[in-house]
């Protein structure tokens, strides 16, 4: 499955607004998963040049980047699909990117940047799943 997405970035003052324009392709490949693992999945995100996306705003820059994931479902307990829980249920994530902010920033600036962002995408990850599989099924 592929898919594409033009993300505009919050702007943080002095620097001018961000946006990235990238292709995402998401596939099951469960002859790597580990021996204890239901299943695995890659995720890769790698930013794209199009003429018909132009950057939305006049000073606006587009970020690079390039993203992977693995996620890995281990079940904990031997039980029957229909006797899981979600508490029997656990997700490896392995989450690397390489983004390159475009423009001039100070080296300084990025690393405060990416101090403050990156745990805070880890939380904002972590509510939407959360908040996307309360009150469904549990589906396996």
């Amino acid at each position: 499955m592929f898919t594409s997405a033009c993300l505009t970035c919050l702007q943080i003052w002095p620097a001018a607004s961000r946006e990235s324009l990238f292709v995402s392709h998401i596939r099951r490949v469960d002859e790597l998963k580990s021996n204890d693992a239901h299943d695995l999945y890659i995720v890769c995100n790698k930013d794209v040049t199009r003429a018909d996306v132009p950057v939305t705003s006049s000073s606006g820059i587009r970020v690079g980047l390039t993203v992977s994931m693995i996620c890995e479902t281990v079940i904990r307990n031997d039980k029957t699909p229909s006797e899981l829980s979600r508490d029997d249920i656990l997700c490896k994530i392995i989450y690397v990117s390489q983004v390159h902010p475009g423009g001039w920033v100070p080296t300084a600036a990025l690393r405060q940047v990416y101090k403050r962002e990156y745990p805070k995408f880890l939380r904002t990850f972590t509510s939407y799943v959360l908040k996307n599989v309360k009150n469904k099924p549990l589906s396996i």
